[in-house]
């Protein structure tokens, strides 16, 4: 893959900060395809702003190289790199009007007034907020304020939008309404994006493709759909929410041997499998598991719900609508094609 082909490029990034024996980065290599959507995603101390701030110029690598469109741009500073930026808090000027805070910008850059109201009125239809212009953001709600800020990066037509956990200040309804939204623009605008976030659900959401980080390194990447459902490493798979892993005991003819069942096997043996809560239905899959509910927290669309089978426990996410008691038996069903192999040569 060449670098013309990227419009970010990090090659064995490293990074410690003064002070610190540990390396909050550590070779990291990340590469993202122009018109892409690259979700940076992982836990606290995992190392993604940091990624983010040396993309941006805030800090500086001691080792390895960043390129944007194939310029290295390592030792470059903030303002000479065409990057837009969306922060957690939006920072937007409270005294200046929905068009004056996304215009500062340009204006600085001595842009001529007919070339900046033009690209104010372009990015303004392009966020859905056209006739916004003269309000201030006292007078806008979260998801309008977020859309004002993403406005003002990109105006710019940058090269790279950087977004920093853009959505964490909203409370979840206008999340998850906010999140399709998001995608939609920076789709349409064409921009190639890094987007860094902690939440699983909004990076697959979002995304073109995932980087879980860990450790200061990328530890699995891959397209939304197989981070979520079919994760190569157990790290990844805990991240993401597989919170039933049950290690391989060994093999019969073409199944293999699991504490909770035998299941049918695909190419090789693997040392662990892994269920996600929803796979675990009440009816429907051709393998079937004699439970009894030891405990349960309805959370309003859904129930969560603690298993027992064969001396291990299990945990299913079952639809809020669903009449269920503690200690109750229950009869689960699962698919095999829903159950994660993690391969040997994949072991963490």
């Amino acid at each position: 893959m060449g670098c013309e082909q990227l419009s970010l490029e990090l090659k064995d990034v490293s990074f410690r900060y003064p002070g610190e024996k540990k390396r909050v980065l550590d070779h990291l290599d990340l590469d993202i395809q122009e018109g892409d959507i690259y979700a940076l995603l992982g836990g606290s101390g995992s190392g993604k702003t940091t990624a983010l701030n040396l993309t941006a110029g805030f800090l500086t690598a001691k080792k390895g190289i960043v390129r944007i469109k194939g310029k290295n741009v390592t030792d470059e500073k903030v303002h000479k790199r065409n990057i837009g930026i969306v922060f957690q808090e939006y920072a937007l000027f409270p005294h200046m009007s929905v068009g004056s805070n996304i215009a500062y910008g340009l204006r600085t850059r001595n842009i001529p007034s007919r070339d900046v109201n033009k690209r104010v009125s372009d990015v303004l239809e392009l966020v859905g907020l056209v006739g916004y212009e003269k309000r201030f953001p006292s007078e806008l709600s979260g998801g309008e304020r977020q859309r004002v800020a993403l406005s003002r990066a990109l105006v710019y037509k940058p090269d790279l939008l950087l977004l920093d956990e853009p959505l964490s200040a909203l409370d979840a309804s206008l999340r998850e309404e906010l999140r399709k939204e998001l995608r939609s623009i920076i789709k349409r605008s064409g921009t190639t994006a890094l987007y860094v976030t902690h939440d699983q659900l909004e990076a697959v959401s979002v995304s073109d493709r995932v980087g879980f980080l860990k450790d200061g390194r990328i530890y699995e990447e891959g397209v939304p759909d197989q981070i979520y459902w079919n994760p190569r490493r157990i790290e990844t798979a805990r991240f993401m929410g597989v919170s039933n892993i049950f290690q391989v005991s060994g093999n019969i003819k073409d199944h293999i041997q699991t504490p909770i069942c035998n299941l049918p096997m695909k190419k090789e043996i693997p040392h662990h499998i892994g269920l996600r809560p929803e796979s675990l239905k009440l009816e429907g899959g051709p393998i079937k598991l004699d439970c009894k509910v030891v405990s349960m927290e309805y959370r309003g669309k859904d129930i969560q719900i603690e298993l027992s089978t064969k001396g291990q426990i299990l945990k299913a996410s079952l639809d809020g609508r669903v009449k269920i008691e503690k200690g109750q038996a229950v009869s689960m069903f699962l698919s095999p094609d829903e159950v994660i192999h993690f391969a040997y040569g994949n072991r963490d």
